[in-house]
Order: structure tokens, then C-alpha cells, then sequence
């Protein structure tokens, strides 16, 4: 399943430059698939974060084998986020298009700064 969603956010960032959509069908086959998506990388983070929780590690190697499971769970989602927004982006308008896209970058960026803190 990680790979799946890996794959997909993949596949969308690589083609990151604005998308002309040919009519709103596919925006909305395009939203739709995007948000199944999120919704499983977010099940897996959550079990993911979950699990790193529940570990208490007693030497440096497991610490530093869990701080990379959270960077690359973590790294996963944010990926998946951006290409979210990227789809968002491109086929929404007016207010829902400001209130998602500020939300998304708000999500974003908090992400992006915790994996910063704990990852470089």
C-alpha cells in the first residue's frame, strides 16, 4: 500500500507543471483520485506514528531507526500533500479555491518544518 501511494505522489509531482484539464470531469476524476490518495497515506501515517509511539528505544541504533521510520512516513505524506494541492490548484476556483489551497499550505508547511527539525 506504501508503495502505491509512494508511486502516485510520485507520478504527480514528476508532471508538477500546471496541468491544462480538458473539462471538469477530469479535474473531478483527478480530485477524486488524488483524495483517495491522501486518505490512505494518511491511514498508513497514522498507524505509522502510532507504531513509533508505542517503541521505546533503548540504544542509538533503534532511536536513529526510528527517527528514519517517522522521516519517511512523514516524507511520504508530505509528497502526497503536495501533489494534493498541485491538483487543487489547478481545478478549483473562487473561495474554495483560496480556503483549500490555504489550508493545504498551512498542513504543508508544518509538516515540512517538523521533518526539518528531526530529519536533517
Amino acid at each position: 500500500m506504501k508503495f502505491t501511494v509512494a508511486a502516485v505522489a510520485a507520478m504527480l509531482l514528476v508532471g508538477s507543471a500546471p496541468v491544462a484539464w480538458s473539462d471538469d470531469d477530469d479535474c473531478e476524476t483527478a480530485v477524486e483520485n488524488v483524495d483517495d490518495a491522501v486518505q490512505i497515506a494518511s491511514h498508513a501515517l497514522q498507524a505509522e506514528m502510532a507504531d513509533i509511539g508505542k517503541r521505546k528505544p533503548q540504544t542509538d541504533k533503534e532511536k536513529t531507526a526510528l527517527r528514519n521510520l517517522f522521516c519517511i512516513s512523514s516524507g511520504e505524506f508530505l509528497g502526497i500533500s503536495r501533489a494534493y494541492r498541485s491538483v487543487m490548484s489547478d481545478c478549483t476556483r473562487g473561495s474554495k479555491r483560496r480556503n483549500s489551497l490555504a489550508s493545504l499550505d498551512e498542513s504543508i508547511a508544518t509538516l515540512q518544518k517538523s521533518v526539518k527539525d528531526t530529519c536533517e
